[in-house]
């Protein structure tokens, strides 16, 4: 595998105009691809990361990240079954820090432990499932949520049309998020842009169609989250909707639908209104369309990696090296 960072970097529009990859007016230079991402991992120098019950997917993730540079894992678990697969990895057991924990959920709240008191930098799920992680985290006497609201950003990497990376909220956690948790999870998003190097990036709350009516209550949610943005109560990044995902993503589609402005057409956040719809979404991109993906919850004291079981090493490599760009 190669983690060479490519010189050549552009960015084609959907009307097949090529344009310079942008930069803020900070002078930072916007991630677009995560070869990108990874590099700019680099600069932050290895960061401890607790993997909670390591199984052969995650554990081959905290190798890679480790060997790029990025991350010390420190391996969470049942040691004599983490030798085991570091000796099928190929790996030193002696090499790697281990925690000893009896099961999933013992494996959580160890790693939960170990970022509260910074001993660790980053938390990555291993076999444990999600629920398990999620009740470490949120847990009122030894947890380590500091935000309103715990919200995934997947962010996902187009190298077919837009070539750019394109963030899915909330497809893992927000089950059906009032308006207050979707302003909330735009928040939390738009921060972790920031530190992307994107000075205002644009945001789509997506519904079926671009008009508000009553039936369909993500439309109205839609519009009052625009409303709010247009009032200054969200800063930091361009909101519209309600707009479909055609509108949200396509110029072409956008301007034969009469639709304007600078997020129709060119997103870089789209906001779902469910965690069904963030979901089939996202598979989509990566099933059907062959995306790399990579995604971090955000609202915590530390970046808290909860990637799908069935997500491959790569993801989930990159996944560490997004919780690192967007905390530190």
């Amino acid at each position: 595998m190669s983690w060479r960072l490519s010189t050549r970097r552009t960015c084609v529009s959907n009307k097949g105009l090529r344009r310079k990859r942008r930069t803020s007016r900070g002078g930072s230079m916007e991630i677009r691809t995560f070869d990108q991402l990874l590099e700019e991992a680099k600069k932050r120098g290895r960061k401890k990361l607790a993997v909670a019950f390591p199984e052969e997917v995650s554990l081959h993730a905290a190798l890679l990240a480790h060997e790029a540079g990025i991350a010390a894992p420190v391996l969470v678990g049942v040691p004599d079954k983490i030798r085991e697969l570091l000796v099928q990895a190929g790996a030193d057991p002696d090499a790697f820090e281990i925690e000893e924990a009896g099961s999933p959920a013992e494996a959580c709240a160890v790693a939960v432990a170990l970022a509260r008191d910074d001993k660790v930098d980053v938390i990555l799920k291993g076999g444990a499932q999600t629920a398990q992680m999620l009740h470490a985290v949120l847990d009122k006497e030894n947890g380590i949520r500091v935000s309103k609201v715990l919200s995934e950003c997947s962010l996902y990497e187009d190298t077919r049309v837009r070539h750019s990376l394109l963030a899915v909220v909330d497809g893992g956690i927000l089950i059906a998020p009032t308006l207050e948790e979707k302003v909330e999870a735009i928040r939390n998003t738009v921060n972790v842009y920031h530190k992307l190097g994107y000075e205002n990036p644009k945001v789509a709350v997506l519904a079926a169609v671009e008009t508000v009516t009553d039936k369909m209550p993500c439309t109205e949610d839609a519009a009052i989250i625009t409303r709010m943005w247009e009032r200054g109560q969200i800063k930091g990044c361009v909101v519209d909707g309600p707009l479909a995902l055609d509108n949200a993503i396509s110029e072409r589609a956008a301007t034969i639908k009469g639709l304007s402005g600078p997020v129709a057409g060119n997103a870089d956040i789209l906001i779902v209104p469910d965690i069904e719809g963030g979901n089939l979404l996202g598979k989509s991109m990566t099933y059907f369309a062959g995306f790399t993906s990579a995604h971090v919850t955000i609202g915590a004291r530390k970046p808290v990696l909860v990637p799908s079981r069935a997500d491959d090493g790569r993801t989930k490599l990159m996944s560490v090296a997004l919780g690192i760009v967007a905390y530190y």
